[in-house]
């Protein structure tokens, strides 16, 4: 259970990328932790970090904001933008009516 991270461990890494303006649901934070971390765009946009498990922890923290702001974070979702599936609806569009209209 060495690898994997403390709730406190994976809040400092929350807090960070909040302080970048990221948008939370587009980050993933596995809760196992790897032995040198790593921080990568998905081809979906959404940001990978995979923080560095046990001791090594706090030097990989360190130095985590300014590998973040090395990415090409311009494809990852801000916290102020809609999901991208909700924002390809056009206004015009007639609502869904989900399961409503099968059930009586």
């Amino acid at each position: 259970m060495s690898g994997v991270l403390t709730e406190e461990q994976v809040a400092r890494v929350y807090a960070l990328t909040d302080s970048l303006l990221l948008n939370p649901d587009w980050v993933v934070v596995p809760l196992v932790g790897s032995d040198t971390g790593l921080e990568r765009i998905l081809p979906d946009g959404k940001l990978l970090i995979r923080p560095a498990a046990g001791a090594a922890f706090e030097a990989w923290f360190t130095g985590l904001q300014h590998r973040l702001e090395a990415l090409e974070l311009d494809r990852a979702l801000r916290a102020s933008q809609l999901e991208r599936h909700y924002t390809r609806t056009p206004a015009s569009a007639v609502p869904g009516s989900g399961a409503r209209k099968y059930v009586k």
